[in-house]
């Protein structure tokens, strides 16, 4: 479904790109938005898909997966509300490199390629804005490559549970909930790792006390063990 959205300019603002713009500018670009409600399950786009809208999720939660040639599946990330997603397709307008799943009933707002590209023709200065954001985006990507390479799986795996929990926590009286369902294979999937080792870390991180396993429920117990670890094994504090 898709309705015309004339949305707060402070939706759009969740996205680097468009984070300095003036109120005026902002009032404008946002008028520009269009609601697009997704039900649970329901394909966003496949990976392979024309590219050209940028998501930003104001309902709900999206799952970003990428497919490889054998049929296997990767989970790349779970975003929630004020989450964004697709912002590069704004600027090249290359096919979808992933798949985006609604998880439960979705709404987000979009704005597309050709609306974008015509407000940087005529906001010269926003273009320099735009370079700014991207040179971040690459640093942030440089950085998750390190992980990947210099973490070990316990400080990757720690990484990834406090950043769920700031994404979609929810504080309780034992700690901060992530309040969406995990199975082993999805933060297998996350850290580039084995479900096999995603278990002996979780059973380390449980004697610890760091961290409380409930089904699918993961509730960070420690978050200052988790930080400690990552910094032991040579990461940056989260």
């Amino acid at each position: 479904m898709r309705d015309r959205s004339y949305a707060a300019p402070e939706a759009l603002q969740l996205v680097p790109f468009f984070n300095k713009l003036r109120p005026e500018e902002a009032n404008t670009l946002a008028q520009r938005l269009i609601l697009r409600r997704f039900n649970n399950g329901q394909i966003i786009f496949h990976h392979g898909d024309p590219g050209g809208l940028l998501y930003i999720i104001t309902k709900g939660k999206v799952k970003i997966t990428h497919s490889t040639p054998d049929g296997q599946e990767a989970m790349l990330a779970i975003m929630g509300k004020g989450d964004y997603f697709g912002e590069l397709a704004l600027l090249d307008d290359s096919p979808r490199s992933a798949t985006a799943e609604a998880i439960g009933y979705t709404e987000t707002l979009t704005l597309h390629r050709e609306d974008f590209m015509r407000f940087i023709q005529d906001n010269p200065d926003f273009a320099l804005h735009v370079l700014h954001t991207l040179a971040k985006h690459i640093r942030r990507l440089n950085s998750q490559l390190s992980d990947i390479f210099f973490l070990d799986l316990p400080a990757r795996l720690a990484r990834q549970l406090l950043q769920l929990s700031e994404q979609h926590g929810a504080p309780t009286d034992e700690g901060m909930q992530i309040q969406i369902s995990l199975t082993q294979t999805d933060l297998a999937e996350m850290t580039g790792a084995t479900r096999v080792s995603i278990n002996k870390a979780l059973g380390r991180f449980r004697r610890a006390g760091w961290v409380k396993v409930s089904g699918r429920k993961f509730t960070i117990l420690n978050d200052e063990e988790l930080q400690n670890l990552i910094q032991i094994s040579g990461g940056a504090i989260y």
